[in-house]
């Protein structure tokens, strides 16, 4: 309650974010991190059990037969690591994602550039952004198998091609805020062109080049396992369409997952702390 008033959902579920619940000003540097860092476990711990939670619940819900539960699925993946296939699809599909993501991250950044940087540009191609989001990705995929071939490269240049015009957006959202007054007063001391590039524009846009590297990696992962399933013989969508034909659910959800957890581990292990290094720089001026 704030003054008799009811607080908003959104405000009362900010009361509980972890940064909320700061650790003592009595503790020493190096306990005030612990703390935290003991926090940010407990959080962690916390949302995977009322994940494990809810995924059991559903799977009684449905029925075993078509959403396992999470013993069994654990269970499942156990039997597909001993399996010979199962690293070879992982490094196939790894190899294609990365391929697809590569392309779509200098695109989007180039795209959006340009989009962001020219007026004429923007009004010129910047209808072509909205429309290549709109085009059916089932769309996208038959065209390019059609002219490149069905191959890996069809595969990454389609995947790419799906997934630039969400980072394109993102890029262009973080060319238009720059604070113009800066650039102006640096235009007025003389300043070069590329210490303006450098200490202007890219510090301005690189949380938001972050942030359509984190959204664009994520889809890129499921887009990749869709195009695999409709024209690959190899890697994690086929292997999931092979036995999902054979009705074996639990194989099914037991590929996916160690997948799954590869790409958090690209996520936690080494976008975040890239993304922290990079803008460290923000608590240094803090201080």
């Amino acid at each position: 309650m704030i003054e008799g008033r009811i607080m908003p959902k959104a405000a009362r579920a900010d009361l509980w974010a972890p940064a909320n619940f700061p650790a003592p000003q009595w503790l020493g540097p190096r306990k005030q991190a612990h703390a935290t860092g003991a926090q940010a476990v407990l959080w962690t711990s916390l949302s995977a059990l009322v994940l494990v939670a809810a995924w059991q619940g559903l799977s009684w819900f449905i029925g075993f037969d078509v959403l396992p539960g999470p013993l069994s699925s654990v269970l499942a993946v156990d039997d597909v690591l001993h399996e010979g296939y199962f690293w070879s699809d992982i490094g196939i599909t790894t190899y294609r994602i990365a391929g697809a993501f590569s392309m779509a991250l200098v695109g989007s950044v180039v795209a959006g550039a340009l989009l962001g940087a020219s007026a004429p540009a923007a009004r010129l191609f910047g209808p072509w952004v909205t429309i290549g989001a709109s085009i059916p990705s089932l769309v996208t995929i038959v065209v390019v198998y059609l002219a490149v071939g069905i191959n890996d490269y069809a595969a990454m240049i389609g995947t790419a091609l799906l997934v630039a015009p969400t980072m394109t957006h993102a890029v262009w959202d973080g060319m238009r805020a720059i604070n113009p007054e800066l650039q102006e007063m640096a235009r007025a001391f003389a300043v070069p062109h590329f210490t303006i590039l450098r200490r202007v524009v890219v510090p301005q846009t690189l949380p938001f080049i972050f942030t359509a590297a984190r959204t664009g990696l994520v889809l890129t992962w499921r887009l990749m396992i869709f195009v695999e399933l409709l024209g690959r013989s190899s890697g994690i969508g086929y292997r999931i369409q092979y036995f999902y034909n054979l009705v074996d659910m639990k194989r099914v959800i037991a590929t996916a997952l160690p997948f799954i957890a590869l790409m958090l581990v690209a996520e936690f292990g080494f976008l975040r702390p890239l993304e922290r290094s990079v803008f460290r720089w923000r608590k240094v001026e803090a201080r």
